[in-house]
């Protein structure tokens, strides 16, 4: 059976988290033309959209004062510097390199975080994912992203 605390410091955390996002998004979006129910203006989402943010935020934060907490246990860093790594690798190869060399970046990145990827499965993954952003991203939606190196 968990022990009892008084809140539990992770819900905490993600509800200042997600509050702090929303409070961002209002100041940020503070510019923007509001408009009406019935004429939205650019700001009429991201505001409502931001508050919903706020919202949530202080529920998840309220709830860890009534919640039986488990311990955080350790960060581990191989999973954290995987994920990451995907993305980053994503984000630098997508304009050098084109999408399917971003894609297949992105999923080996995120199988180094896993100790038991099985890499038959990964490469059947990557493939898969270069194929999907190929035609849904290019051919379908019509972006101007590069399949390959220019």
């Amino acid at each position: 059976m968990p022990s009892m605390r008084l809140f539990t410091l992770q819900d905490v955390w993600a509800g200042a988290l997600l509050a702090a996002f929303g409070i961002a998004a209002l100041i940020f979006g503070a510019d923007l033309p509001m408009g009406t129910a019935r004429r939205m203006g650019p700001g009429y989402m991201p505001y409502g959209l931001a508050w919903l943010l706020v919202l949530v935020g202080a529920l998840v934060a309220s709830r860890a004062a009534f919640a039986a907490g488990a311990a955080v246990e350790r960060m581990r860093l191989r999973p954290f510097i995987g994920v990451l790594g995907g993305g980053v690798a994503f984000a630098l190869l997508i304009d050098r390199a084109g999408i399917l060399v971003a894609a297949m970046g992105a999923i080996l990145g995120a199988a180094l975080a896993d100790r038991t990827s099985r890499w038959h499965e990964v490469a059947s993954l990557a493939m898969l994912a270069m194929a999907f952003c190929a035609i849904v991203f290019v051919k379908l939606l019509g972006l101007n992203i590069p399949l390959w190196v220019r």
